[in-house]
């Protein structure tokens, strides 16, 4: 009855688009360079009293030329942002993340500085699995902790269950995708081909307000206490050139009338993990419900789900020294007394 009721919504909100767009058909969505994009970054990691190195590598996998960011001495540990996201994304975390792990924070596919990629008939488990195990390869990381959060989410599920061995342990930072059907309305009009197009031309350029409002809607339950700095790098975010088409894509890949494609659910590989596995959700997040993520983890092998007060998607950007806690405790030895109880 929901995805009925989504699905009406859906070809409602269409048809609407429809009527306006004729008063819209002059806005362009105008992209400038990666410039504006690598200042901005670079005055967060500063506001943030962070010095991260901005690395590139070429690997054999769905992308040759890779970004990240790399902080810390240690074990690796790597962060994988969500659709729509961004390596710098992560400024609120890493420092303290880094003074325990050799921290790589990636650029997805056609996110921030990595390359762009056309999702059209890609198999988006092996896709993820296979972007994960081409950067480990060609920093020769045998293995790492992995966080991943929503599509990274994704990613990182699919590479533990075919490459089980290079997983140490996995943490989902705000609800993976995959984790259920039903998604928000506006995500699913942001995946139908040519709708999609539309409410681009129809929301217009980029901008300070816009990206606000947007999370509020839908990543951030207090985006009041982030910095100036933090939403004009969002906007250079989306202006970099190419990453628009590559996220449209991707939604066009995994999102259909119904809500999220059935094929790409996460629950097989999630219930088959040997992997310690931990969620951590905001009770503000709406793409998913904290029943599901329960639900999901006591059908787990070793899984565990801690939920953050008053944050919502993107809950290291509501709540970051919990948010980082947490991320410690996951990867955390277990002590004498846990290993007894585990015996």
């Amino acid at each position: 009855m929901k995805l009925g009721i989504k699905a009406l919504l859906g070809l409602f909100i269409t048809l609407l688009m429809l009527v306006v767009w004729v008063t819209v058909s002059d806005k362009e969505f105008t992209e400038t360079s990666n410039a504006a994009y690598i200042q901005s970054s670079s005055a967060l990691f500063q506001k943030a009293g962070i010095t991260p190195q901005s690395n590139f590598v070429q690997t054999q996998g769905p992308v040759k030329r890779i970004h990240y960011l790399e902080m810390g001495q240690g074990d690796p540990l790597i962060l994988i942002h969500g659709g729509g996201g961004y390596a710098s994304q992560w400024f609120t975390v890493m420092e303290e993340l880094a003074n325990s792990y050799h921290l790589f924070v990636l650029d997805r596919p056609g996110s921030g500085l990595t390359d762009n990629f056309n999702y059209e008939g890609v198999s988006l488990p092996k896709h993820g699995a296979e972007f994960i195990r081409s950067f480990m390869d060609a920093l020769n990381l045998p293995s790492a902790h992995l966080v991943g959060h929503s599509m990274g989410g994704l990613f990182s599920v699919n590479f533990a269950a075919i490459y089980p061995e290079r997983v140490k342990q996995l943490v989902l930072i705000g609800h993976p995708a995959g984790g259920t059907v039903e998604i928000p309305p506006q995500v699913i009009m942001m995946g139908l081909s040519g709708a999609n197009k539309i409410l681009l031309k129809l929301i217009g350029q980029p901008s300070i307000e816009g990206s606000k409002d947007f999370h509020k809607m839908m990543l951030v339950h207090k985006p009041e206490q982030l910095p100036d700095v933090y939403w004009q790098n969002d906007v250079n975010a989306q202006l970099i050139p190419g990453n628009a088409r590559t996220f449209n894509s991707l939604l066009e890949n995994c999102v259909e009338f119904g809500g999220f494609k059935e094929e790409y659910l996460i629950q097989n590989a999630l219930f088959n993990l040997p992997h310690k596995v931990t969620f951590i959700v905001g009770d503000k997040d709406v793409w998913d419900t904290i029943e599901n993520a329960e639900n999901l983890a006591a059908k787990m092998h070793n899984a565990s789900v801690h939920v953050i007060k008053n944050a919502s998607h993107l809950p290291w950007l509501d709540a970051p020294e919990k948010s980082a806690q947490l991320i410690l405790t996951a990867f955390a030895p277990p002590t004498q007394h846990q290993q007894t109880q585990s015996q």
